[in-house]
């Protein structure tokens, strides 16, 4: 049992799907194409969204080089590993990032960015990550941190690689520009493709002069024709397009709250055993739950695998210091409730919690998932 931050366990229809091999320029690919970013639309709430073969690393940097200009000045958020990937890109593609930047472990306050815009006012975007899995955290009120982008006529970029689908997120009634996620996360697919969610507004402010390959402009314009521009992982495009008809099976709202409650739990458990998590209330990830164990990282980590389940260690700065484990896709109460009886059993202590009633799928989706292996 995998509970790491990606890639992520995923239904058995899904896993079967992504076994299937035909021709990308066929009329039974081009229908594949046209449902996976209609469905896509409804989950993002976006005017549009590009379909790329590659990781959500490849989503950040198609939307970073197709939205923002050569020696255009950017703010740039940033809080834990991703945050500097994304901003690594920002510099490659020759824009003026004008960084803030927090400690390990700190978050933004909407006060503090709300200072950080005031006193940049010749810049004319704002990027940042939604959800930092390197660290547990992340800007819950999302909502209201593009609004402040947004107040001020900023281009507003969110690389929600591991946070699209399991928070709120609504790019044309927000007017976020640009959102960037992979299949591998929250939506629970088999990894292969970065997808790009833009509003009218972001669909404007694309660029002509940028790499083919990360062009979203190019990509839009092949999807227009039901195809892709490129040759691409065809067996992703179908296990994605049967995980996101499996989201909408589960209604995207209640797979937001189901991420909430299942990451909520965890933290309860682990906090009542001794952990010291990253984090608090107002920027506890829904998706990653980040601290340091009442034993040692590494023993943490080994114990658990030999019980079938599989985390992950801290990353950077945090190596061999902290455990993070992953809460997203389709983590459910069997999940957690396995995680608990095993650290029970490893740290010999009692935990009565019992997962709440919203941290289960629906039946017909449970049916599809398999936590015994």
């Amino acid at each position: 049992m995998m509970l790491i931050p990606g890639p992520v366990n995923v239904p058995r229809s899904v896993a079967q799907s992504s076994s299937i091999i035909v021709n990308h320029r066929s009329d039974k690919f081009r229908r594949v194409v046209e449902d996976l970013e209609l469905y896509l639309r409804k989950a993002f709430f976006s005017s549009r969204v590009a379909l790329l073969t590659g990781s959500g690393t490849l989503a950040v940097e198609s939307m970073v080089f197709s939205l923002l200009k050569r020696d255009e000045k950017v703010i740039v958020l940033t809080y834990g590993e991703f945050s500097e990937r994304m901003l690594e890109s920002i510099v490659k593609r020759g824009a003026l990032p004008i960084v803030f930047r927090k400690p390990l472990g700190q978050m933004f306050s909407l006060e503090e960015v709300k200072k950080v815009l005031d006193n940049n006012k010749d810049a004319t975007a704002i990027a940042f990550v939604h959800n930092e899995t390197s660290v547990g955290m992340a800007f819950r009120d999302l909502k209201s941190v593009v609004s402040l982008g947004k107040q001020r006529g900023l281009k507003v970029l969110v690389d929600s690689v591991s946070g699209f689908g399991a928070y709120e997120l609504r790019v044309n009634d927000w007017g976020i520009d640009a959102v960037a996620t992979g299949s591998q996360k929250a939506l629970a697919s088999v990894p292969g493709l970065g997808l790009v969610g833009l509003s009218e507004s972001g669909i404007n402010e694309l660029l002509e002069d940028v790499p083919n390959y990360l062009n979203l402009k190019l990509h839009l314009k092949f999807q227009d024709k039901k195809e892709t521009p490129f040759t691409p992982a065809v067996g992703a495009f179908f296990a994605t397009l049967r995980a996101v008809e499996i989201l909408h099976e589960e209604g995207v709202e209640r797979r937001w709250r189901r991420h909430e409650a299942c990451a909520r739990f965890i933290r309860e458990i682990t906090r009542n055993v001794g952990f010291n998590l990253l984090g608090n209330e107002d920027n506890f990830s829904n998706t990653v739950v980040a601290g340091s164990p009442p034993i040692s990282a590494k023993q943490t980590i080994l114990e658990l695998a030999k019980r079938g389940i599989e985390i992950s260690g801290g990353m950077g700065e945090l190596k061999d210091k902290i455990v993070r484990i992953g809460t997203l896709g389709v983590v459910d109460s069997r999940a957690v409730s396995r995680l608990k009886y095993a650290l029970s059993d490893i740290l010999k202590t009692d935990i009565p919690e019992e997962p709440p009633k919203e941290c289960e799928l629906p039946e017909s989706i449970r049916e599809e998932v398999d936590w015994d292996n």
